[in-house]
């Protein structure tokens, strides 16, 4: 991807949403290996939480509006820690071994720091949008 003035041109191009979408791969993965009826049940929630993390990481993408934007991460975290709960779940059910869940888990987490940080980037620029406003 190409990038102009040091800003990204597509929510591709931002790591964060690169590592989430692999975590996403990885959980599809780690499902199709679940027994049938529980891949309509956990697996189907597990991957329906993991993917909204990376949705809404593209939902907030495009966003003007600094506290939209945040809005979308904060709802992708929430799915994050959703996805936590579900591979603990599929662990103590006995659907993935604790080093798939581990794998999983360590994933989530990388995940977790980036979206964090990207979080506190766009808190910080609002913050200086702001106190620049108030300048003038």
């Amino acid at each position: 991807m190409e990038r102009t003035d040091g800003k990204t041109k597509s929510f591709k191009d931002l790591v964060v949403w690169q590592k989430a979408h692999a975590f996403v791969l990885n959980v599809f993965q780690q499902v199709s290996h679940f027994p049938e009826e529980n891949q309509s049940f956990v697996g189907n929630i597990l991957c329906e939480s993991a993917t909204a993390i990376a949705t809404n990481i593209v939902g907030g993408y495009r966003k003007k509006d600094r506290d939209e934007k945040l809005m979308f991460l904060a709802t992708a975290q929430d799915a994050l820690e959703e996805c936590r709960y579900y591979i603990i779940l599929s662990s103590d059910l006995g659907l993935m071994d604790s080093y798939q869940a581990d794998e999983l888990e360590n994933a989530i987490g990388e995940v977790s720091y980036l979206l964090n940080s990207y979080a506190k980037s766009i808190q910080k620029r609002k913050e200086e949008d702001s106190r620049n406003e108030n300048q003038y």
